[in-house]
Parts: structure tokens; sequence; C-alpha cells
């Protein structure tokens, strides 16, 4: 990797006499904001990719430089020869895999002259492409779905931070990309972010369609969708249901990032009833965060979480007012804890849940304690609960000699007094018998009173814990 960073200040030309003779180190070039990198700079790069000399560099990022349509332009063309070439070569790794290019204040006429040096080649060879933030519109999302509808090497697209994108803009690309190809578009898509755009419920079902593809859909791997920060509100997830509940199918997204989008208890109520009829096989990553879900929602999700999500890895709860009784129903439906699991059957909990947030969700004590009793877990954040002291003398018991399955567990931010994190620690570090192996490995008490107490506490659980990290504040002086 080179930044754009030596030789004379502010000038790239170090940088670019490096693409023009072809360093073999120099396979990722980062020109950074602070440097000049204008049409020239853009012409004579153009031509070192145009050419052919340059067969080493892979990935480009030169993004917050105000760059002219026309200088855009001339690269997506270089950009273009080089697939060509590359083709001619059977050589589809040799070129410029991953781009992000232009200012925020790049807009429509940016988008779109680079998408005209782009369309003969359906793309070039570009598999990233970084659009964040680059004020796009409607005329953009038409250009970008025309362009690289097609692409059989578009892996990853960032179209996040673009609130003039709208239902309008996904109906735009939608269209564009089905009128430029006859089958599925975007045949090779793993991750789409298109967080802070200003989507709505229409939006979705434009991009529903788009993923969705023809009768012949030939997807072969799950997409990570990122739909964070939009209005979407309830009724989208009904939408997104056919996205990740498919019959005899499961589910086309792998990941699905839903956080501050407004689905209330209404939204978990759709996705939860899709997944007790159709189980979404194939989604790992769930993130729910900051929904307005309260304690009914947990319950109605709880209900299908057992077993009809039997690839959920990761979980984000937080920022929902779920309290005790919201936290206690999620975790009723997952797996006990070895130590603590009764003789009745644990067949039919969920088993796969590894990582769970449960942060600034007014668990309260009861609700950690649940949430502690989870039996295969490896990290739970439980940030922000509200626990204090009485929660940390509550949660202790279920820490004596550490935990069977939990590596990292977060309960900063929780306002405990002294006496009470010296209580946690000492349980830690007592170990009665041999029921378990602790898995516990960081620690992380941040924001709870940190004394000279505490701090000996501490030292004396790294005695039987020397490979434990903990993290916590700057002990107070007595």
């Amino acid at each position: 990797m080179a930044w754009g960073k030596g030789g004379s200040l502010g000038s790239c030309d170090a940088l670019l006499k490096r693409v023009e003779d072809n360093d073999p180190k120099l396979t990722e070039l980062v020109i950074l904001p602070m440097k000049t990198f204008g049409p020239t700079d853009v012409e004579r790069l153009s031509r070192a990719i145009a050419s052919g000399s340059n067969t080493n560099l892979r990935s480009i990022s030169a993004s917050g430089h105000h760059l002219p349509p026309e200088s855009l332009k001339l690269f997506g063309l270089s950009l273009s020869a080089q697939a060509k070439e590359a083709l001619e070569k059977k050589d589809g790794m040799c070129g410029i895999t991953s781009l992000a290019i232009g200012s925020k204040d790049m807009g429509d006429e940016g988008v779109i002259a680079l998408c005209e040096g782009l369309e003969e080649s359906n793309g070039a060879l570009l598999q990233v492409v970084d659009f964040g933030w680059k004020n796009l519109g409607i005329d953009s999302l038409r250009a970008i779905g025309k362009t690289f509808a097609s692409s059989q090497a578009l892996k990853y697209v960032d179209l996040s931070r673009n609130n003039s994108v709208g239902n309008e803009g996904m109906a735009c690309l939608a269209n564009a990309a089905k009128e430029s190809t006859e089958i599925t578009p975007f045949p090779s898509l793993e991750k789409l972010i298109l967080s802070e755009c200003n989507i709505g419920p229409s939006g979705v079902q434009s991009l529903a369609e788009v993923i969705l593809g023809c009768g012949n859909n030939n997807r072969t791997r799950g997409i990570d969708l990122g739909l964070g920060s939009n209005p979407i509100g309830s009724e989208s997830c009904g939408i997104l249901s056919k996205l990740c509940a498919i019959p005899g199918k499961g589910s086309m997204i792998s990941h699905l990032r839903l956080s501050q989008c407004s689905i209330g208890d209404g939204g978990l109520k759709l996705l939860s009833s899709a997944a007790i009829a159709n189980p979404c096989t194939g989604l790992t990553v769930l993130d729910l965060s900051e929904n307005s879900v309260t304690a009914n929602g947990a319950k109605l999700f709880a209900e299908s979480l057992e077993d009809s999500w039997p690839d959920l890895v990761e979980l984000k709860l937080a920022k929902n007012e779920l309290e005790g009784e919201g936290v206690t129903s999620v975790m009723g439906a997952l797996a006990t804890r070895s130590d603590e699991a009764s003789n009745e059957s644990q067949e039919k909990k969920n088993s796969t849940l590894r990582n769970l947030d449960l942060s600034c969700t007014s668990c309260g004590m009861e609700g950690a304690k649940a949430a502690l009793t989870a039996g295969g877990l490896s990290t739970l954040r439980l940030f922000n609960n509200r626990l204090a002291s009485d929660g940390f003398h509550a949660i202790s018991s279920l820490l004596q000699g550490g935990h069977p399955s939990i590596e990292n567990l977060d309960i900063g931010g929780n306002n405990a007094d002294e006496d009470a994190v010296v209580a946690l620690l000492n349980a830690i570090s007592t170990r009665e018998d041999d029921r378990f192996l602790s898995k516990l490995i960081v620690l992380e008490i941040g924001g709870n009173k940190f004394g000279q107490k505490a701090m000996e506490a501490l030292n004396e659980m790294k005695l039987v814990y020397p490979l434990l990290d903990v993290a916590h504040d700057k002990p107070i002086e007595q």
C-alpha cells in the first residue's frame, strides 16, 4: 500500500511515477485529501491504466478530491480499456478491482460521467465501489443501475449517506437494472450499504425486486444488506421477509442491518411470523438496534428465535426499551449454560447464537441474570443498563469462577459502587469446584467506581486468570 504522503508537499508526482513504473509493491494506492489530485493527475493515472503498463495496482482510494466530470469520464474509460485487455488475455484479476473516488459534491453529473466511461465494460473489473457521501440523486442511481447491473465482478457497493436517493432513486436503480440485463441484476453482489439514504417502504420494495431478480435467480451467496438510519417503518419488514423467509430456500440475505429504522413491535412481529412459517436459513447477523421495540415485541421475537433462525450467530437489540421482561423472554429461547441446565430437553432451544448486544435495554437486574444463564453466547454486552450496585451483587453468583461460554463480557456504564465491583471481581476469582473451565478473556467494567480496593481485587483475580484482559476506569485516589 502507498499513502498519499511523501515527495514534495501536496504533490502526487512520486506516487504516480510508481504507478507508471509498475512498482510491484504498489497494489493499493491511497491519495489523502490533503494532497493535490486534479485533472492533470487523473489524466496521468488514466493513461497508465489504459496503456496496460501497470499490472500490479488493484485498489485506488482518492475520496475527498473534487474532480470535474470530464476527468471522471476519462478515468472510467481507462478502466474499461483495462478490462477489455484483461478479457482478451483471460486474466480477470489483472487490474483495478476496488475504487473510491470523488468528493461529497460529486453529485449526479460526476457519477453519470464516471458511469459513461464504465458502461461499455459493464463496470470494468470493479468488485468494490464506494459511492458513499457523494451527493447522489435519482439520476446517479439510474446510471449505476444501467452500468453495473450485468457486472459479473461487482461484489460490494456503498451508497450510504446520500440523503437525496429516497424512494424515487431506488425505483430508478431497479428499473434501470432490470432494463439493462435479462439475467438477475448484480448477480455477484455480496454487500450493499444503503444507510442514511432516506428510503421508505416503496424504496425497500424496489430494492427487493432487484435482489429477487427474475425467475431464474442464480445468486449463490447471501447478501450483507445495510439499511440503517432509514425511515423504512414496520411495513417494510413484510417486504424484507420475502427476501429472508423464502419457502423452501430460506434467506437471500446473510446480514440484515436495520438499526434506527423505526420498525417497532409491528415490524418485529412481521419478521417473526414470516420466520416461523419459513425459517430464515442462511441469515447469520440481525441488527435491530434502536427501533422502539418493547417487551411485547421481544416476546414475539422470542417465539421465533428457538428454531426459526437456524444460522443466526449475531443479534443486536441495543437501545430498545425491552426491560427485564423482554430480555428474559429472549433469553428463554436460548440454550441454558451447562452448569445451570435442568434435566429437561434443550433440543428445541437456540444454540447457534454467539454474539448478543443488550446495551441500553433497561434490562435491569433480572434481565442481566437471565442473560448470564445462556449457554452458547461468546460475547454479551450489557452496557448502560442501570444495574448499579445491587445488580452487580446479584450477577456475581453467576460469574463465580468466570463463565463456561462467554469470552467477552461488557458490563460497563452501570454505575456500580466500588464495593460491588470488588464483589464481582472476587466472585470471578473464586473457583470452588471444577464444574466448568472459564472461557472469559475480556471483561469491560469501565463506567463503574474503581478505586484502590478494586485495584487490589483485580490484582488478586490476575493471579487466578493472568490472561484475562480487564478494561476499567483509572483508579480513583482515596
